[in-house]
């Protein structure tokens, strides 16, 4: 009787014990038992001719359904948001038929399940980011990738893929470029090979060099191997001041535009309609750092990018994606000179915001492509600009 008593408590203990230890499972996430979102919107096979003349009217809105994982916790099967597992980042996607997201760009990357953009900025994604030719039919497909934040250990969720046919138009301007050379430029004196200087917009062009030092000039000419048109100065310094003209070979030489004092590199801007001109000093060292990269934010430990050419640095490296962000430093150590950029940069690219010195704002952040993997950062000085592919 004392044996069976024994035996019966030892099996009920069993059984409470198996019983607690039930209820401690942890949810077991089952990928292939997951749906993936379904874009419902533009239609498959859909054909768009973009104008100039609906630059501002909506592009067809993008629209998916939420992504729905499937979860085993204990011995039962529970069909469950994202709210048991953290966020769900959907980002959309878009590429040519033919590279097929192996050059992805994305247009959009969050939490919501709907995307709206202007014809004006699909276009500007076409022709100015992906360089497709204007006026010709291009295959262009698209997806949504969904990925659960913070979680990284799972695999991302995909749409099945939309293929939509678009047209896009030239909308860039072509305006004629001007030149810089002077005794403190590398070219110096010889017009036929004077430095080609960007358009920035307006009647504005910017280039950084590197300039010889107190002493020196620089000039600006419209034409390579002639000497008029040209700028030069009356009275400005080496910091800026005003343009003085010269239209014709038929006038004086305008007193070339003094150099800094210190050999360096600059950012040099000339606006030909105001006839005014700024020199600025530019870093010669940029460091690449951020909770979406190796370096993390560690100021001290950011990474170097490489000096491509005066004030355009490159690095190919591994950003961490999902919703992670990155910025550039210029000294190891120090949160000043800093660049981000503003509300209307990406993932893909989009302006440089400088943080001068340690009493300026912090620009904001430059967000990292939702998907980890090995992009290339890229960064113009002269037309304070970034891009990352």
């Amino acid at each position: 009787m004392k044996k069976t008593l024994f035996l019966m408590i030892a099996l009920a203990g069993t059984v409470v014990f198996t019983s607690c230890k039930k209820e401690g499972y942890e949810p077991v996430l089952d990928m292939s038992k997951s749906s993936a979102p379904v874009m419902s919107s533009p239609a498959n096979d859909a054909i768009y001719v973009l104008s100039a003349e609906n630059a501002d009217v909506q592009f067809s809105p993008f629209t998916w359904s939420s992504v729905t994982y499937d979860v085993f916790a204990g011995r039962n099967w529970e069909l469950l948001n994202s709210d048991k597992l953290g966020s769900v980042n959907y980002t959309l996607q878009m590429d040519t038929e033919a590279d097929n997201f192996a050059s992805q760009v994305s247009l959009t990357s969050g939490e919501s399940t709907s995307f709206n953009m202007t014809v004006a900025q699909m276009n500007a994604k076409l022709v100015g980011l992906m360089e497709l030719e204007a006026g010709v039919a291009h295959n262009l497909v698209f997806r949504i990738m969904a990925t659960i934040v913070p979680t990284t250990v799972y695999e991302n969720l995909y749409s099945a893929t939309t293929k939509l046919t678009i047209t896009p138009y030239a909308d860039i301007v072509i305006v004629k470029p001007i030149y810089m050379l002077g005794d403190a430029t590398e070219p110096g004196w010889n017009n036929a090979n004077a430095l080609e200087m960007t358009h920035l917009g307006g009647a504005q062009f910017g280039i950084v060099a590197n300039l010889a030092g107190a002493g020196k000039f620089v000039k600006f000419i419209s034409v390579r191997g002639q000497w008029a048109p040209q700028w030069g100065t009356n009275d400005g310094t080496s910091e800026g001041g005003s343009l003085a003209y010269r239209p014709t070979e038929a006038e004086p030489d305008p007193p070339g535009i003094p150099a800094p004092e210190l050999v360096g590199d600059y950012r040099v801007v000339a606006d030909t309609l105001a006839l005014t001109y700024t020199i600025t000093k530019v870093s010669e060292q940029l460091y690449l750092l951020g909770d979406g990269t190796p370096a993390g934010w560690d100021n001290a430990g950011a990474t170097p990018m490489i000096k491509v050419a005066p004030g355009i640095f490159e690095i190919t490296t591994t950003l961490n994606g999902g919703a992670t962000f990155l910025k550039f430093i210029e000294t190891l150590g120090q949160w000043a000179p800093q660049y981000g950029t503003d509300a209307s940069g990406t993932s893909d690219g989009g302006i440089l915001i400088l943080r001068p010195t340690e009493s300026e704002p912090d620009p904001t952040a430059i967000p990292v492509p939702a998907t980890a993997g090995t992009y290339t950062v890229r960064v113009n000085l002269a037309t304070m600009t970034y891009t990352i592919k």
